[in-house]
């Protein structure tokens, strides 16, 4: 009897095992694009990542966050993509852990905040360290900045809910509406950062879903990029309607998820969307905004390029 209920138990955990393996996707990556890799040339370099600082199990010196860091020249323009603090972005906590690692890009920092970066219901200590969001009435962050004469950056907030939400959507659909009406104007490229992803292969998969209006509103203006964090891992999907489809034409958003900063990662999990790459390194996504094009490198910790391609502007393309 024992030794049937010990074998009994055996099956039992090999049936565990194999549902874990099933729901979860360790380091499997496809295949990148058929997009050309290539390096940065001569455009603005920009450096993107969120889910950074996390010293709970060690010094600040000896983290993750303290090797991604490096991985970032100094001056070089930095996309905080929230969460930028663990276990919450407190004041303390931002200039206990995030100031000895990445603090020494804080100067050259936009970010925009995830939900650790909201304590006690607001983000003041984040907004308090960073400087670069704008608090509007509505009680979200967003800020808009003209990165190059050819791209815009615009920055929402993807924690808020209800009448916050709809107050941020009516401030992003005036911004968008006002600069389709100035005949002056040059950008030509659209980039847009929030925390939680619409579209991942994660276990947060979902969160961002009150983003999806968003989605298709910026999307209607012509968007290039969408960067966000929140899961703990690297994606690239190819461009993506507010449908999840992916028009034949391309003419859409390309989201990238870069949740690598120095947070525990964790796997992919079952069903994946049609992802282009995905990569559990930590790392950077370092872009390269040129005239009408763009291109991109993924670099984990050791150096190593993981994922890389280059396309033009929506805006140009055809």
């Amino acid at each position: 009897m024992m030794q049937r209920a010990f074998a009994f138990g055996r099956i039992n955990a090999a049936l565990v095992a194999m549902l874990l393996l099933a729901g979860c996707i360790g380091t499997t990556r496809p295949p990148v694009s058929s997009i050309v890799p290539a390096a940065p040339v001569a455009g603005l370099q920009v450096y993107a990542v969120g889910d950074v600082a996390d010293c709970g199990r060690r010094r600040p010196e000896d983290s993750v966050a303290a090797r991604t860091s490096r991985l970032v020249p100094d001056g070089a323009l930095v996309l905080g993509l929230g969460d930028m603090a663990y276990p919450l972005g407190d004041a303390q906590t931002l200039a206990s852990c995030y100031e000895p690692t990445w603090g020494r890009h804080r100067a050259a920092t936009l970010a925009t905040p995830g939900n650790h970066d909201y304590v006690h219901g607001n983000a003041n200590d984040f907004l308090g360290y960073f400087g670069a969001g704008a608090s509007h009435d509505g009680g979200f962050v967003a800020f808009t900045r003209a990165l190059t004469d050819d791209w815009q950056l615009i920055a929402l907030d993807s924690n808020v809910d209800g009448s916050a939400l709809q107050a941020q959507y009516e401030w992003l659909e005036r911004l968008l509406a006002g600069n389709a009406q100035v005949p002056a104007r040059t950008q030509d490229c659209l980039l847009v950062m929030w925390h939680a992803p619409l579209y991942s292969s994660g276990m947060h998969r979902g969160s961002g879903e009150k983003m999806r209006r968003f989605w298709q509103l910026i999307d209607r203006y012509g968007a290039d990029l969408v960067l966000s964090g929140h899961e703990h891992f690297y994606e690239r999907f190819d461009p993506l309607d507010a449908a999840g489809r992916s028009p034949r034409d391309g003419q859409a958003p390309r989201q990238f998820v870069v949740g690598t900063g120095g947070a525990r990662l964790y796997g992919f999990w079952k069903p994946p969307y049609r992802s282009e790459a995905r990569v559990l390194e930590h790392g950077v996504l370092q872009l390269s905004l040129e005239r009408s094009s763009y291109s991109w490198r993924f670099i984990d910790v050791d150096g190593r390029v993981q994922d890389a391609g280059a396309v033009r502007c929506r805006a140009t393309a055809n």
